[in-house]
This record gives structure tokens, sequence and C-alpha cells, in this order.
């Protein structure tokens, strides 16, 4: 049986045609769809490149999974430019595959879901954040901002009740916000529904290093995320370190990321007098490289404007790191209310981490409550969940 994905990821083909990604979507993350289905079509934006840097990309081709690629355009612009041409793609590919699953909310699930609905297919739809803070005014500037978030909005709720599946990164809060026609009129066979994250941790992506009680000579935080825009809230973060530099504090910090906004970034730290203890690593592609950069910190700090189930704070917290973070979405289920921080700005953040740093003994009761949280994320209670979600797909594609 064929399972078409479709992705909101931008995937790069080498001549040989070798597809690689910058992140999660690696070798190992098809496996999620293989355990069930025999072959799987992924449907995604795909640049034509003659070469590759295997130090920021992984290899995504493998036996079973096809490649249908979409115009690799950005921006709504680059959207209706090339919409014809997607519709035209995902219509064939659609018509070719017997199950389909969208990951969502995204411009390329805004396209999909029109067409998959009017093919009578069965559907499921995997919820990967809360598009009202995904696509804020404050997480994204664009002219169209109020019409996409509306949209978007909009369209995940109709999505959410009516496929015949719907997963959710999150226990309860995306669920609440986008309730399923499952949730609404009860489970059945046609209509079903599950939550699990998108992360993969394996036994060896666990760390757990005991911590002297007295503050370390210097405390490192760490911030991993696109720097695309201010979404993820690296701005704060340099901000924050500033605040706490100038109170007497030694501590520095560990940016992991890439983007068109890095170099205003690096510019905002030696604006603000602490360049020298920034350390802007770039982007690292697979959780081994990122893991790298965890073990040489001690916090980890998301200021975030909007978040599904961040994989990077799970990875944090996998890793024995005191994690802090923004009271929003997915991440109210993961950190307790006194890591969470109700105001989006530097100084509320300065304030909750210096709550730390001046009673470092009650550091490690709280970061090993975390480590103990990320053990329900592992791959093996996760894969479980997975499977049953995705068989009851494919025993409607059988019909």
């Amino acid at each position: 049986m064929k399972l078409l994905v479709i992705q909101e990821q931008h995937f790069k083909q080498l001549p040989n045609r070798e597809v690689w990604v910058d992140e999660q979507s690696n070798i190992k993350f098809w496996e999620r769809y293989l355990n069930v289905y025999e072959e799987i079509c992924v449907c995604a934006r795909l640049m034509h490149v003659d070469s590759i840097d295997e130090s920021k990309y992984m290899r995504s081709d493998r036996d079973r999974v096809h490649f249908a690629g979409l115009p690799n355009f950005r921006g709504v612009g680059g959207l209706i430019k090339n919409l014809f041409k997607v519709i035209s793609i995902m219509k064939a590919q659609i018509e070719q595959s017997d199950c389909i699953i969208f990951r969502a909310p995204s411009p390329i699930s805004m396209i999909a879901y029109p067409l998959v609905k009017r093919s009578k297919k069965p559907f499921a739809v995997e919820i990967m954040n809360n598009p009202a803070t995904h696509f804020s005014k404050k997480a994204m500037q664009n002219f169209y901002q109020p019409i996409i978030t509306y949209l978007m909005v909009r369209q995940t709720r109709s999505m959410c009740l009516s496929a015949n599946g719907v997963s959710y990164v999150t226990d309860r809060v995306l669920q609440e916000l986008y309730p399923s026609k499952a949730r609404i009129q009860g489970q059945s066979t046609n209509y079903f529904e599950s939550s699990y994250s998108t992360i993969r941790l394996e036994d060896s992506n666990y760390r757990f290093e005991e911590w002297k009680e007295d503050l370390p000579p210097k405390v490192m935080l760490i911030h991993t995320g696109k720097m695309q825009d201010n979404r993820k809230g690296q701005d704060i973060f340099i901000k924050a370190i500033s605040i706490l530099r100038k109170k007497g504090f030694n501590i520095g910090g560990i940016l992991v990321g890439d983007g068109v906004k890095r170099s205003e970034f690096e510019q905002l730290g030696k604006d603000l007098g602490i360049g020298d203890d920034l350390d802007f690593v770039g982007w690292k592609a697979g959780f081994e490289a990122v893991q790298k950069e965890l073990i040489k910190s001690h916090i980890a700090v998301f200021p975030s404007m909007g978040e599904g189930l961040p994989r990077a704070v799970i990875e944090a917290m996998a890793n024995g790191l005191l994690c802090i973070g923004s009271k929003v979405d997915g991440l109210c289920e993961l950190l307790d209310e006194d890591l969470l921080v109700p105001e989006l700005n530097e100084d509320s953040f300065a304030l909750y981490i210096e709550k730390f740093l001046n009673n470092w003994g009650t550091v490690e009761s709280k970061r090993r409550h975390l480590y103990e949280i990320s053990k329900k994320y592992h791959n093996n209670i996760l894969k479980q969940k997975r499977n049953g979600f995705y068989s009851k797909l494919k025993s409607l594609g059988k019909k």
C-alpha cells in the first residue's frame, strides 16, 4: 500500500538523485511510516543542486521512499507564482496513492487540504504547531500576515474536523484549540485521534551528568533555532545575557542555528558589548551534532513566540539541562510553572534565570525532574503510538 506524505520542508537533490535535508527528515525519519506502509511518496519542495555541504545536511532518500518534487518556492509570492504547478503535481500524486498524511499547519498543507478532501481518499493530519502563534504578528513580518493567520487557523480547525485521523504533538493544548471529529463525536473505525511528538530519541541520545552544588565559574546558556525571523527569540536570549552580565554574573551563550537574521543577531551582541561571550556555532545537522553543544551548557533558554511541542526543549531535557521557556503552547506541557516565563521580554527572562543563578542548589532536582519527563519521548514509546495511528489509516485505504 502506498502512502503519500505531504511535507513542508525544503529538500535538495544531487545529480545522482541523492536527496538531502537540513533537519529532522533524514533516512531514519521515514521508518515511522515504513513500519506500516510498503511504500511512501514524499511530496515537498525540492531544489536541484550540484553539491552539498554534508556538515549541514543529512541524507533523506532510501529504499521504498520516492520524492515528488514541488517547485522550491518561498513565501506567499512564491506560492502564488507556482500555484498551478504545485496543484498539478499534488493532484497526480494523490491519484496514485492509497492514503494521505500531511503535516500541518503550513502553506503546503493549505493547498493540499482541499485537493485531498475532494479525492475522497482516507487521510490523516499531523498537527505540528498552533497557527495562531506560529503565524502571529510578532512571529512573522509580512504584509499578508493577518490574512495568512486567519486562513491558517480557520483551515486547521476544518482539517481536524474532516480528517479520518488527527495526531497532535501535544497531549492537550492543541487538542483543545483544534478538536478532531473523533474528540467531539467519539472514536470510531473511520475517525480516530492520537498524540505523539515528532522527535526520535534513542538510548544513546540520553545523557545526565552530575553537577557540583556550587555555581560553575562560568554558566553557559544555549539557544537552538533557525534564524529566519524573530520567532524563536534569539534577540531576547542575547539581551537577557547582557542584563545578567551587567549584574555581575559570569555567563555566556551558545546559539545553534543559521539564517538570514544571523548577522543581525551577531551585531546585536557586539552592540551590547557581549560579542566575545556569544558563540554562534551555525546550523547542526542531526542530533549528535547538537548534543555536542548541549553538553557544554547548563541552561537551555527558549523565548519562543509560538511552539507545538518543541523538540529542542525535549533534547535539552534528555541531556540534563535546566530549561526555561515562554509560557506558550506545548511548552506548558513540558515545563513546570516556575520554569515558564509569562512575559516575552528580556527583563522577564533575565529575572527567571537569575533566580536559579542565585539558588544553584535547587537546579539539580529541577533538571533531574526534566530528565525523567524526557523519557516519555523515547522512540520505543512513540513508535507504538505511531504504528497504531498509521495502521488505522491504512485499514481505511484497504476498503
